[in-house]
């Protein structure tokens, strides 16, 4: 039934239920795991980039380190996905609107099935604006399960 999961990602905590949502399927169907997470551009980074980004001290916010922190991200989610006994798994990071480009990734890439938190980092920002995970399941043309 699914061949290729894509999994996005962005270190909160609805996105690791997301990620054990996602790892029993693409173990079930011994299926492409596709784990991706979209750093947004400087301008709107999450409240806890702009956290991370103050306790270090760091001057402005350069787009190495917010894909760094999309990084980390990732390596939590595929170290969890490698302990289950996945091994077709792979990792990518993205610039930009996380919701375009989650959608964008999945045509792109033919993906069966995307995985997402209902809520990311960027909570305030889901409430004024909309959150990701309703974006992506309006604009996806693959089934999007949300994890709560």
């Amino acid at each position: 039934m699914f061949k290729r999961i894509l999994l996005a990602v962005d270190g909160s905590e609805h996105a690791l239920l997301a990620a054990d949502v996602a790892c029993d399927l693409a173990a079930r169907y011994e299926a492409r795991l596709i784990i991706l997470s979209v750093a947004k551009p400087v301008g709107k980074m999450s409240v806890a980039a702009r956290d991370y980004i103050q306790a270090e001290h760091l001057a402005g916010a350069p787009s190495y380190l917010l894909t760094d922190l999309a990084r980390a991200a990732l390596a939590d989610v595929d170290g969890r996905a490698r302990a289950k006994g996945l091994t077709n798994v792979k990792t990518v990071v993205r610039e930009g609107n996380p919701a375009r480009r989650i959608v964008e990734y999945a045509k792109e890439h033919d993906i069966d099935l995307i995985a997402l938190g209902s809520r990311g980092l960027g909570d305030l920002e889901g409430l004024l604006l909309g959150s990701v995970s309703h974006k992506v399941a309006t604009l996806a043309h693959c089934t999007v399960i949300t994890a709560k």
